[in-house]
């Protein structure tokens, strides 16, 4: 049974879609999330298995996880949408691809996705892929899924495991962007974590750019939130948790401290996900 806040905030939808979360297979999970913990200095609310994702989606009243992996070495761009396609066939999860830029055979892995395994989309973390959001490789690889109509996500910002390296940022977004005209770009970490005034500078008003709000709300600075949450097309910002990086009951809770109108709270919490990943 939903809750009160649930019924209040989602009307007749009963609905909330976690559009950027994460999880493992159960036999690398422990490891990956314990390795996560200590390179980044968090605590993980979640053991990073789908089951305790979907766990942790009952306990905060979330019908839909989204799904976001991240193919690390261009080797693994394979096996990451093999699982992507397994997990698709959970009830409550909807996972993205992943394609790493300097994978050899990026263009048919690209239609493979979107043709064979019928997903939704890729997420790409520069970071962790060791490679610049504006690097020449990158920029054509998400070309090609722009063109072929994936939405694409993108780790923005600082991450914490790589606090000293930042590989994507809102100004090498805007760079791209021309190659990228008509796309769906889901900006994370509401446009890029840490990276405030390039989020206002480059980001807000381009009709491609979405953003979520996983991770940053409740850690960046309340005040630079509202800058861009006010500056942003509310039909454009997704809810989102990055779970198991947060106590995702406490994100839905945060959404309401922002002064959003009920309209606008469903639109971030359900409508903008349901049109975005053409579910009606």
């Amino acid at each position: 049974m939903k809750s009160a806040l649930s019924l209040k905030l989602i009307g007749g939808f009963f609905m909330i879609i976690d559009f950027h979360t994460h999880c493992f297979p159960d036999t690398l999970a422990r490891h990956a999330v314990s390795s996560l913990e200590e390179t980044g200095g968090a605590k993980a609310y979640a053991d990073g298995t789908v089951g305790d994702l979907l766990k942790t989606a009952h306990m905060a009243n979330i019908d839909i996880s989204v799904v976001q992996p991240i193919a690390v070495k261009p080797q693994n761009t394979p096996t990451i949408n093999s699982v992507a396609c397994s997990n698709n066939k959970i009830g409550g999860v909807i996972s993205f691809g992943s394609v790493h830029p300097y994978y050899s055979d990026y263009k048919e892995e690209l239609k493979k996705i979107k043709y064979t395994y019928k997903l939704k989309g890729i997420k790409v973390h520069p970071d962790f892929m060791g490679v610049n959001l504006d690097d020449p490789k990158m920029a054509d690889m998400l070309s090609c899924a722009v063109g072929l109509g994936l939405i694409i996500t993108i780790h923005m910002g600082v991450d914490l495991s790589h606090k000293n390296c930042v590989h994507s940022t809102p100004k090498m977004l805007y760079d791209i962007l021309p190659r990228l005209k008509g796309g769906k770009i889901v900006a994370a970490h509401s446009g890029g974590y840490l990276y405030s005034d390039q989020v206002l500078k480059y980001l807000v008003n381009q009709p491609e750019i979405y953003i979520d709000t996983s991770y940053s709300i409740g850690y960046m600075e309340e005040s630079k939130l509202r800058k861009i949450y006010s500056a942003m097309n509310p039909e454009h910002i997704l809810f989102g948790t990055d779970t198991p990086w947060t106590d995702r009951a406490e994100s839905v809770n945060r959404i309401n401290t922002f002064g959003f109108s009920e309209e606008d709270k469903m639109k971030i919490f359900c409508k903008n996900a349901l049109k975005l990943l053409e579910i009606f």
